[in-house]
């Protein structure tokens, strides 16, 4: 039977460099909102010689990721699934990043629990900003309600009002860092029950990688990207086929005991923020 690799935002820069790296192994199911890029994402990873087939699908929409994690499992055996899929505050409102980012992972994860192989493995794709605030003890009760109707009103009671326009951005913010750190806690959550099954569950945290949207952050906001650059360790920003590189040794068999963990590859941002450095 073929081996089926799932991967939410398809057609992002880290969905599409995931495809990349395992389009030669695993039979893909690339999925998306929007369908012309899901298809246009289709012919090219066909025209490289790939099997994939695009399925449409909201990871809001509870319905529609049953739906995607029913074909994946007719397709063949699931393997891994790689969730990429997530908003920022560069495209997206509070409200759209934290059901994105949050209840698509919970929606995710729910779905594809029950269908990944014994050896499978998922991906949940977080963020370093989940690092750049402790989660205080709200955070984690809302996070807590991950499986009630009132999780998502519970994590936009940590987001905080809307008093105007004034403070989206910075609300917006919020909702992103606590939606990644989210991501990342609830992956953890899920260790044991995924390895009761014979799966492996982990997450990873992309710093600042050159994929179209962060493309157009440095052409429209090039002292902010100046800013962002500075504080990188390695002096420069990261290739998204570094991300696929990593997401396929994650995957591998040789990675069997890696589970339960987030792995932050930032180029060292997030250590040269938080922690005092040595100097040379």
């Amino acid at each position: 039977m073929r081996k089926v690799c799932v991967i939410t935002g398809g057609y992002g820069g880290m969905g599409h460099a995931s495809a990349l790296s395992l389009g030669e192994e695993y039979f893909l199911l690339v999925s998306g909102r929007d369908v012309v890029k899901l298809e246009s994402e289709v012919r090219e990873l066909t025209r490289l010689g790939f099997d994939v087939e695009g399925v449409r699908a909201d990871v809001r929409d509870e319905q529609d990721v049953r739906s995607l994690a029913s074909r994946a499992q007719a397709l063949g055996e699931v393997a891994c699934v790689i969730h990429t899929a997530g908003v920022s505050p560069a495209d997206s409102v509070a409200t759209d990043i934290v059901s994105t980012n949050a209840v698509g992972t919970v929606n995710m994860v729910k779905s594809f629990s029950p269908v990944l192989s014994e050896g499978g493995v998922m991906i949940n794709f977080a963020s370093m900003a989940a690092y750049s605030m402790e989660p205080t003890q709200e955070w984690l009760d809302a996070f807590a309600q991950w499986d009630s109707p009132a999780f998502f009103d519970a994590m936009m009671g940590q987001v905080g009002e809307d008093d105007g326009c004034e403070d989206s951005f910075f609300r917006d913010g919020i909702a992103y860092s606590l939606s990644k750190r989210f991501v990342l806690y609830f992956t953890q959550m899920n260790t044991e029950r995924f390895a009761h099954r014979g799966c492996r569950i982990l997450s990873i945290s992309p710093g600042c990688y050159l994929t179209p949207m962060h493309e157009k952050l440095i052409a429209n906001q090039p002292d902010v990207a100046e800013n962002q650059l500075e504080l990188i360790p390695e002096g420069r920003w990261g290739h998204p086929y570094e991300i696929g590189s990593l997401v396929r040794f994650l995957c591998d068999p040789a990675a069997a005991y890696i589970t339960g963990v987030d792995i932050l590859a930032d180029g060292g941002s997030t250590a040269e923020v938080f922690v005092p450095q040595i100097e040379s």
